[in-house]
């Protein structure tokens, strides 16, 4: 059982990304080419990757250096009123772009798929990133959505160019695919801490396999570079890979699901807050399994807990256990 109260935060925390308009349609089935199919239109958030992953840190009291750009157009206007409202103090502003925009479109077995709308996250400068503080021994999250684009080779080489005490905590997402080999290459050899689901392991993998090959496999890439890999498996929990450990299996907490946005980035909020509390790569990651199941209870991407919430949370999982 984890002290949530008694996390402290001993470490800095740098959050690099995006903040994004999430619009969240229901519909049945996905439309096909030249289809047409009735949504729903359920809500209307500020979401976006690193957002989604620093409102969850501040709600634990754990506030992170923001370094999310706001846009100069209307969706940059409501990231910055939603930044003010979770305590986060705008520190990026961008002066030719303003926030992109999604459309989340939620079938009725709960998965999500994105039509996305790039906006400044995508357009990164040196005089940009020469604002963001990087005070000694911080973790830095950074999603591999802004780790594509030709405009984003500023932000891949600053994060190159970060000293070896900072941890690198990075979410390649979806986007494994499409980024450049060699810029992946020269990031692994700064020993981040990745964290991939299962479609993110097959494509690292190069293979779609069985879970026990998936983490024998991750165990196999971890001790080669030399790093670690948290496995992400949904409702079947996690795995923890190490260099010089065996796998450590994280069973996941179990909750009736609304829908799967924002999954991934709760739980690596959980991740880091207990990471940068001085806790254990295990112990963090089941952390990231209750920020996260907490928040796939919920409709959206605006469901990340305050620490309250999530020890009611705990103390009513561990009674349901016994």
């Amino acid at each position: 059982m984890i002290d949530i109260q008694a996390l402290s935060q001993q470490r800095p925390i740098i959050v690099v990304g995006a903040a994004f308009g999430d619009v969240m349609l229901g519909l049945d089935c996905l439309p096909s080419s030249g289809g047409d199919v009735v949504a729903q239109e359920q809500d209307r958030q500020i979401g976006g990757c690193a957002f989604n992953v620093a409102r969850a840190l501040a709600r634990l009291a754990l506030p992170p250096i923001n370094a999310i750009p706001v846009g100069n157009g209307s969706w940059g206007q409501l990231v910055e009123t939603e930044m003010d409202k979770e305590g986060l103090p705008v520190m990026l502003r961008h002066p030719t772009h303003d926030n992109g925009w999604c459309i989340a479109m939620v079938e009725p077995n709960k998965e999500r798929t994105f039509i996305t709308v790039d906006g400044c996250e995508q357009f990164w400068n040196e005089e940009l990133l020469a604002q963001i503080p990087t005070p000694d021994n911080a973790i830095v999250y950074v999603s591999g959505y802004e780790l594509v684009s030709p405009q984003s080779e500023p932000l891949r080489q600053w994060l190159l160019g970060l000293s070896d005490d900072k941890t690198l905590f990075v979410d390649f997402g979806p986007r494994l695919a499409d980024i450049e080999p060699t810029f992946v290459e020269k990031l692994l050899a700064k020993r981040p801490v990745l964290t991939l689901n299962r479609d993110e392991l097959a494509l690292l993998q190069g293979v779609q396999t069985s879970t026990d090959d998936a983490v024998s496999n991750a165990q196999s890439f971890a001790k080669h570079h030399n790093l670690a890999v948290i496995c992400r498996f949904d409702k079947d929990g996690a795995h923890v890979c190490e260099p010089e450990l065996d796998p450590v299996y994280i069973p996941a907490f179990q909750v009736d699901v609304a829908d799967t946005i924002a999954a991934g980035d709760s739980h690596c909020a959980g991740v880091i807050a207990a990471l940068a509390s001085g806790l254990a790569l295990g112990t963090a990651t089941q952390l990231g399994n209750m920020v996260a199941a907490i928040v796939v209870s919920k409709p959206g991407s605006d469901g990340a807990p305050n620490r309250q919430e999530l020890t009611a949370f705990q103390t009513s999982q561990n009674a349901d256990n016994q």
